[in-house]
């Protein structure tokens, strides 16, 4: 189960997604639409829901492994329709750079909840 305390990490991941997000833009001479706010609201939203349901059971190993599974594909297809939604609001000017920050973001959000999963699963040296 995710502790209150578990969503600190995923938070402040968050925040230096969301200031690269925004330097990134700033010097490529894009704006910050609220297309990327969505974005990155989104996949913060995603990730807690998912590592709330996945590491609630880290101690039967078949069903983490399903979860674990089951996560990727609900992350995945939740973020294409999400895409695809985002791209047909957004003005012409905001298609390349929303696709490159979608891009990024879903990588960056997916190794860090992998890299969470996995030191949830090593058990403690103590």
């Amino acid at each position: 189960m995710l502790k209150p305390s578990a969503y600190i990490p995923v938070l402040v991941f968050s925040c230096i997604c969301a200031i690269g997000t925004w330097a990134g833009l700033y010097f490529t001479g894009n704006s910050f639409t609220w297309h990327f706010a969505f974005l990155l609201g989104y996949f913060t939203l995603i990730t807690i829901g998912l590592l709330f349901w996945q590491e609630g059971s880290v101690k039967q190993t078949n069903i983490f492994i399903r979860r674990f599974m089951a996560g990727l594909v609900i992350k995945l297809m939740g973020s294409l329709v999400l895409l695809a939604v985002l791209l047909k609001s957004a003005p012409e000017t905001v298609d390349k750079p929303l696709t490159v920050v979608f891009a990024v973001l879903y990588l960056a959000y997916l190794a860090f909840s992998t890299v969470r999963l996995s030191n949830v699963l090593r058990p403690s040296k103590n």
